[in-house]
Order: C-alpha cells, then structure tokens, then sequence
C-alpha cells in the first residue's frame, strides 16, 4: 500500500489542488513560497500523530485567500492510498478506508467526480467546516443575499468543527463538485445539509483517526536545522534510536553498565570535599532546627543507570575534530539527515505505511553531494516512501518526472503540476515515436536544462549563439535581467523542441514555453559557400511541424526567425555595431579589422548578412556570441531586440511580470514616470524617447487582453 494522492482545498496557499505520488522517493519542486512546505503541513495535519491541530490552533490564515471572505468555506484535506495488499485488506482499519464498490444511483446522477472501480484504493480526509447549525442557516437564507450575507458575517472560527473521514468518493479539490456539496457563496445559495453534506456515502464516515495514525507513520525532516541545538534535545535521533533498541541489548550489557554507574556513584558521593559539604550542611541544619527536627542529609550521586537516560550523554564526534561544533553547517546537515534516516530505518514500525517527509534537503550541502544523497537516501523498507520538497536544479535533475509535482504560484494560488501526466500517450499520439517519452527526457534534463521546472517561463533556443546573448541583450535594451523577470533560456542543442515543449501543457506544466527558431530563408549570395539550398525548406517544414502540433497547446508558442539568428541580430538598430566592435577584440591587424568593417556596413544586404555568417563560421557561434555578448554589457549602441525575440520574451514572461514590476521599470528606465498608463499616453511620445521599453509594454498589454487560444 502506499499514498498516492494528496488533494488540498482552500488551506494557504492552495484553492483546487492534486498531487500525484508513486512508492518509493517522490518531489516537490518550486520557487520560494510557492507553497512547497504548506503541502507537507497539510499531510501532516491529515496523518501525523505528533503534529497537533485543532479549532483552537485554527487561524483565518489558514484560508485561501483568493476565496475572499473565508467566513463559511470549508478546508478539506484528503490522501488516497492504493496498491493495497490481500494482508493488508485484512487488518480492521485498513478495511475501514477502502472505497466501496457500490454507489447509490442518485449519486451518480449528482455529476460529481468519483472512484468506484477497484476495492485496492481507499482514502482519509479531513474535513474543518462551519458546524451543521451555520450550515442550516445558510441553506434556509439561500436566495436572499442580504439574509446570506448577515449568516456569514456571524461567523467565526469557533463556529468550525473538525471532521475525520474515510470511504469518501467526492473529490473536493475539483471546483464543481466544491459548489455542489459546499455551495456557491458568491451566488448566495448553500445546499440542504441533510442531503449530501452529512451523506456518508458521499463525504465519507467518520472515523478516528489515532486508529489510522497507529498503522501509518510520518516523519519530519524541518529545512530550517539548527543540528547542534537539536542533538541537545530529549528527542534527538540519538535518544530515539536507543529507545528503540534498547529492549534488544543484551542483559549482561546492561547489568555490568549498572553495576559501574552504582560504583560511579559511591565513588562521587565519597569525595572528601563533598563530604565535607555534607558535614557542613548537617551542622547548620543542627544550628537552625536542633537535634530533634533536624534531618540528617547525605550528598549522593544519583547517575540513572536506565539505558533511555544514559542515551542523553551519547555524542557523535568526528575523528580529528574537537567536536560538531567544528564541523560547517553542510557537514551538520548531512550528519543530520543521516541519522534520521537510521532512526527512521530503526524506529518506523507501523504495520502498513511509513511515510517520511524531508523539506529542503539541499540546505548548505554542495551540489555534487546533493545528487549523491538523492540517489542514496538508503530507506530499507519497502513499506516506506520518501517525499521531499526542493527548489534546488541538482535534485530535480537526480529525481524522476514520473515522480515529480511543480507547483506553481500565481496572484495567492499555488498549483500542483504532474510533468509526467499522460506524456508518453502524447509522444504516441503526435510524435509517432515508441520510445518512453518520460525517461528519455528524465535521462535529458541535466542541471542546467532542469531549471524550466523551476521557471515562471521558459524560452527555448537551438544554440549556443541564442543562449548567451538574448539574456545579455535583454538586460542591455530593457535593463531587466531574465532572472528578474523569471524566464529561463533552456539551449536545446538542435532543432528537436517538440519533446521538451511538449512538458507544457493544461495537463502537464502550465507554464508559458516560447520556441525561438531560425526558417533559414537564404540571405546570402546565391554563389557563396555559406548559401544552403536545403535550409529553408526544413525551416518552413519545422514552422508547420510546430504550429500543428502545438495549435491547441495555450502554453506553447513559436517564434521563427525569417533567416537566422545572427542575421536578424545584425539587422536592426545600430546592433551591426556590436559584430563591427567584435572585430577589433578578435584581430591585432588594422588591415583586416578595416577589412571586415568594410564588409559589415557593405550597401548590399547579402553581402553583409554574409560577412556576419563568415565571421560567425570563422571563430565560431559560440565564441563570437561570448564577445558579442561582452560588448553588450558595455556599449552605449542603440541596441533592438528583434521582433520575433521581443514576441518570445513578451509570451514566456506574460505570467511573471506584475503591474508593480512594470511601473518599477519604467521609473528605472525613465527616471521620470511611475504610472504605466502615464507612460504608455502617446502624447509623451515615449515610443520615440523609448522605443524598446514602449514597444514592449504595448506588447504586453495586447496579449494579455487577448483569450488564451489566441495568444
């Protein structure tokens, strides 16, 4: 048995949200405060037995804050479990969260989302509403919004109860089926809570859930370790791990330690010094009280001889080293998960499930070692699953995408996103390829290329030339890097986008994927050697390749340059300049720089772009992207972006990029306007006294006015 879903409705930062596990290590990846460790927090609320929670710990935070009003919602946390075993079925509580097969027939017809196929699947929930006496007055003021609104406005959090559940087969986390069960508050209508909202049959019965928390584990592995205090602490691995094996040391062990601890004792207590205390002590109590209501006291050692006390003055202590407060905070971290690990391995017992939660691991830890400890976390038990949060590419490059949830955080709303959901179907549908279009791009993604699943938008480029100096030119025209804005330039290395792209999708990552390509049309003299006759017909092959398989794709769109990238570089503003300067850093000789400069400003169009593409041939794509993006950094040139490009970066960053952002921009840029439609007035003319920035945000503006299939 292992869980294989986490569903979360309307806690923090999650409104409608699923995540998928499988057994063994599975991540959660994301940017900071997407809402990695909320997801951890909520199964722990559900399943941990030592994470208390309750209406008194309750708090309006707890509300998603894009519902608005939290008065009257309701928070449901819920984790399905599957592959359940024929031994397992057989243990009383086990059998008591499976799903059963039959559903009433009205059920059916209540259009909810439900499982009633295997009876290897059942489910825990937990439900934190308004008590039925809120929800009766909603469904009787229903209709009538000021009535409506008065209810809702009496409530608060101690009107919630908390509810345990199991055998539910509503699924919570589907909006539609939310409104039907809970009602739609912004229409002021609540259903009759007789008829589903107290239906076992619908959101489950109610169980106990120490009953399940007995049979299934979680522990928790916090990000934020200080090692050092926690190895002080009375539950320390150390202590656990001894409590746990304590009945398993032999007797004689235990005997001959207790025999020299009782020894140890003695030989304290007849110190003469504190002998000497205990006279001393003595006689003034004689002083005080007199012989008679005097006590005679004796100074003795009490040293425990119980193994679970001694286990308080066990300490690990590196050869070499004075001690663990020598060791930096990577080594401390590693120590630490490491002997969590063995506590775990060791004290993880329960029958069924355990299930083990590390938030963050990568903490100080250098990234070589990060992949080392991803691949060799070293869980023995096959009962046992790992799910870990991380934001950082190392880890995310080691773990499978069959394994993986993204979350994505948008205006309060985090989103959890499977990369892997129904991807191979996609590559046997519209790839026409038999390979495991999962694996292939799992073997893919290194370090580098791994970091568009962390991106708020993507742009993907076939090469060297692309990957270095759109970001330096970016940064240059509009003086905001990509990382500000939160793109990422992923270098395919080729031609072959649609198997990256095809990770964007409404069921995959939802995330904008820009593809920046060259159509290759020739424009170079007929006779030059660098005139390719076949290239343009693959370009305009490609272009109608990637506009059809991506038509319906919202999240995926091509941007083609009409011949190639260094051709439509050279090709606007003054950025013909930058290959001119370029040609100074790479030459010593005047005669040749004055040569190629001749060339480069040539009145025929085909013999300049052909001296761009020459000295690109010559010293290379990516040498001359280097220079080229140097010179960038530092000219005063009134450089453009090509228009293909400023359309790419504009579709990848339409997410990103907030109005504060822009009105930030513009006073940098500017120094003069803070307010966008100030800025944006043609009567400023600021297309002219701006021209790249203007262009941009009028861009920006268009496609976010636009419907998402005509983007």
């Amino acid at each position: 048995m292992f869980l294989s879903k986490l569903k979360i409705t309307n806690f923090r930062n999650y409104k409608y949200s699923s995540f998928n596990f499988e057994k063994g290590t599975n991540t959660i990846i994301g940017e900071n405060d997407s809402g990695k460790s909320n997801a951890l927090v909520a199964l722990r609320l559900l399943l941990d037995d030592r994470y208390y929670y309750s209406q008194k710990t309750l708090k309006e935070s707890d509300f998603n804050r894009s519902i608005g009003d939290w008065k009257g919602h309701w928070i449901v946390i819920s984790v399905d479990f599957e592959g359940m075993t024929i031994q397992e079925t057989q243990k009383e509580i086990i059998a008591s969260i499976m799903q059963d097969i039959d559903i009433n027939e009205s059920i059916e017809q209540l259009n909810l989302s439900m499982s009633n196929e295997t009876t290897d699947k059942g489910n825990v929930s937990l439900i934190i509403r308004p008590v039925e006496s809120i929800r009766i007055k909603l469904f009787e003021a229903s209709g009538d919004p000021i009535k409506f609104t008065e209810v809702i406005n009496s409530i608060s959090l101690i009107d919630y109860e908390f509810l345990y559940l199991s055998k539910g087969f509503v699924d919570f986390s589907i909006e539609q089926n939310y409104k039907a069960i809970v009602g739609d508050f912004n229409s002021y209508s609540a259903p009759d809570p007789s008829i589903l909202q107290n239906s076992e049959s619908i959101i489950g019965t109610k169980i106990i859930i120490n009953d399940v928390t007995n049979y299934i584990s979680v522990v928790f592995v916090d990000a934020l370790r200080d090692v050092l205090l926690l190895m002080t602490k009375g539950n320390n691995p150390i202590r656990n791990i001894v409590r746990t094996i304590e009945n398993k040391i032999d007797d004689s062990d235990v005997k001959q330690v207790r025999e020299k601890i009782k020894d140890l004792n003695l030989s304290i207590a007849n110190i003469s010094e504190l002998k000497n205390v205990q006279g001393s002590l003595n006689n003034k109590l004689v002083e005080i009280l007199g012989l008679i209501y005097s006590p005679d006291l004796s100074l003795t050692s009490n040293i425990s001889d119980e193994m679970d006390s001694l286990s308080k003055f066990l300490n690990l202590n590196p050869e070499n080293e004075e001690g663990l407060n020598s060791l930096g905070l990577g080594h401390l971290n590693m120590i630490f998960i490491a002997l969590k690990i063995v506590e775990y391995n060791i004290s993880s017992t329960r029958e069924v499930l355990n299930i083990m939660l590390i938030e963050e691991p990568e903490a100080h830890i250098h990234q070589h070692i990060q992949k080392t400890l991803f691949r060799n976390l070293g869980i023995e038990d096959e009962s046992t699953q790992v799910i870990m949060t991380t934001h950082s590419p190392n880890i995310a490059e080691t773990s499978e995408i069959s394994r993986m949830n993204v979350i994505k955080s948008v205006d309060g709303k985090s989103v959890a996103m499977q990369p892997f959901n129904g991807l191979n179907q996609f590559g046997s549908d519209n790839l026409q390829i038999k390979l495991d279009l999962t694996q292939s791009l799992e073997r893919y993604l290194d370090s580098k290329r791994s970091t568009l699943l962390f991106s708020k938008g993507v742009i993907l480029v076939e090469g060297d030339a692309e990957e270095i100096i759109i970001p330096s030119l970016v940064k240059g025209v509009l003086g905001v890097s990509l990382d500000e804005i939160g793109v990422s330039i992923i270098n395919i290395g080729s031609t072959s986008f649609e198997y990256i792209a095809s990770v964007f999708s409404d069921k995959r990552i939802q995330r904008c994927c820009a593809i920046i390509t060259d159509l290759d049309e020739q424009a170079v003299p007929t006779n030059s050697k660098l005139y390719k006759e076949q290239a343009a017909q693959k370009g305009r092959e490609r272009r109608d390749k990637l506009n059809k398989l991506f038509q319906d794709n919202n999240w995926v769109k091509s941007y083609f340059a009409e011949t190639t990238f260094e051709i439509e570089l050279a090709g606007v503003g003054e950025n013909i300049q930058l290959y001119k300067k370029a040609v100074e850093e790479l030459y010593v000789n005047k005669l040749k720089i004055s040569e190629w400069k001749s060339k480069l400003i040539d009145t025929s169009v085909e013999n300049k772009n052909e001296a761009v593409l020459k000295l690109a041939d010559k010293f290379g794509k990516g040498w001359l992207a280097v220079i080229i993006s140097q010179i960038i950094m530092k000219t005063n040139y009134n450089l453009l972006i090509p228009e293909y490009i400023m359309d790419a970066l504009v579709f990848a960053s339409q997410e990103s990029i907030t109005e504060n952002f822009l009105k930030k921009l513009i006073n940098q840029t500017t120094g003069k306007y803070d307010d966008i439609e100030e800025f944006m007035d043609p009567v400023n003319n600021n297309n002219l006294d701006f021209p790249p920035l203007f262009k941009f945000i009028q861009k920006l503006m268009l496609i976010r006015k636009k419907p998402a299939d005509e983007r």
